[in-house]
């Protein structure tokens, strides 16, 4: 069963994001220091990633999933498309932008579990 990592700090967003991937073995991190320590104790097939976090970026979990492995794959959603290419410099595998759309926020996951 795929393993993905929820990295958001509105609970309720996250909750949201864990009840529509229940099919899926997911964790979620409120902030990017407890998402680096998820990172550095497990594997993840796929990070969601909230670029707006509290005290670090989500640049820094980024890089940081990129220091530790290349074959993680990055789902950033974040309402900054300003942030876009800096992540894409980095690498993630998909990107939308906030508010989301549920159903095609379900597909794209799917889509990069497989």
């Amino acid at each position: 069963m795929p393993r993905i990592l929820i990295v958001e700090d509105n609970s309720d967003i996250a909750t949201l994001y864990q009840r529509a991937l229940m099919i899926h073995e997911n964790t979620i991190a409120d902030s990017a220091e407890t998402a680096m320590s998820y990172l550095q104790n497990a594997d993840y097939d796929l990070v969601i990633l909230d670029m707006h976090l509290p005290s670090q970026s989500g640049l820094d979990v980024l890089k940081c999933i990129r220091e530790k492995n290349n074959h993680t794959k990055v789902f950033v959603i974040s309402a900054d498309d300003l942030l876009r290419q800096k992540c894409e410099a980095i690498g993630i595998d998909s990107w939308m932008t906030k508010p989301i759309e549920l159903d095609i926020f379900i597909d794209r996951v799917n889509n990069l579990l497989n």
